[in-house]
């Protein structure tokens, strides 16, 4: 506004006195509030899928979905390797979860939740699985048949896999992995062993019937 008052004055020899430069500097910060929303709309607008809500990725024609996370907390210095088992349609079918007192890598436990994915199978009864993980190493470990400190679990499931007629794995990323991730944080509170959940959810309304109503 004083950049402004000085321009009229040099250019156009109009002088403003200190009560018109007042004037025109709250009448200039009022028209930057009424625009501030505008320009919040239109980047809100120009921009509709940069948040977008967490979705459920169907397995292949045929393959039940099984989604592994893990957990740690140090407080309890618990960790938590946990399992959901949805069909094609999206239909909950079981979870499992495995809480273990004092061990804490995450990694190690991102394997445990990969090889208790395909216990949860067994007990379901099925043979075309799609294990999913938000672990990117675990994943590629068992593709590559190569392991670091869990190497041994690595073996474990990649022998376990002949149990099945087909047992793939793939990495997701968490956005898609939300309802294994909440479980796994869930199993923090549960004492040490194995918690299994055949046809009823350990929270209906963390965890749907079908997933894909909800999408």
């Amino acid at each position: 506004a004083i950049w402004y008052a000085r321009r009229q004055l040099i250019h156009e020899g109009i002088h403003q006195s200190p009560h018109e430069t007042h004037r025109f500097v709250l009448n200039y910060i009022a028209d930057l509030v009424q625009l501030e929303p505008v320009q919040e709309t239109q980047r809100n607008t120009s921009h509709p899928h940069a948040r977008q809500a967490p979705r459920w990725v169907q397995p292949p024609e045929g393959f039940v979905k099984i989604n592994v996370d893990a957990g740690v907390s140090e407080g309890t210095n618990t960790g938590t390797a946990a399992a959901l088992y949805r069909d094609r349609d999206g239909t909950y079918l079981g979870s499992s979860m495995l809480v273990i007192e004092g061990l804490m890598d995450p990694t190690t436990l991102e394997a445990i939740a990969c090889r208790e994915g395909m216990a949860l199978a067994l007990d379901l009864g099925t043979n075309h699985i799609q294990i999913a993980s938000d672990c990117k190493q675990v994943v590629n470990h068992i593709h590559q048949r190569a392991g670091d400190d869990h190497g041994i679990i690595i073996k474990e499931i990649l022998q376990n896999s002949a149990l099945f007629t087909t047992c793939n794995f793939s990495f997701e990323p968490r956005e898609s992995n939300y309802e294994a991730h909440r479980l796994a944080r869930f199993g923090i509170s549960l004492p040490a062993g194995r918690h299994l959940w055949l046809g009823i959810q350990h929270d209906p309304i963390v965890i749907p019937i079908n997933i894909l109503g909800d999408q």
